[in-house]
């Protein structure tokens, strides 16, 4: 039988000018109604949060302070909120 917990909840708690460690649920691996449910609740923070495949690493969730901070980094910028 195969398992609908494939999907990890990661984040990165504080403001993420200032904080740079990505913590994992401890849940993890979650359903996907349940990974992104939790992931839009803590993106109300304005914290970093995503969700990804257990294996692919495939993101299906992202915050919008997340989908800036990557392309901030990919610029080699400094994040601004």
């Amino acid at each position: 039988m195969r398992t609908q917990k494939i999907w990890n909840l990661m984040y990165v708690a504080g403001n993420p000018k200032m904080f740079k460690k990505v913590i994992a649920n401890a849940s993890n691996p979650l359903k996907r109604s349940e990974a992104v449910e939790a992931a839009e609740q803590i993106s109300k923070n304005g914290w970093r949060v995503w969700v990804e495949h257990v294996e692919t690493k495939e993101r299906i969730y992202e915050s919008a302070i997340e989908i800036q901070y990557r392309q901030t980094e990919a610029l080699g910028g400094e994040l601004v909120q």
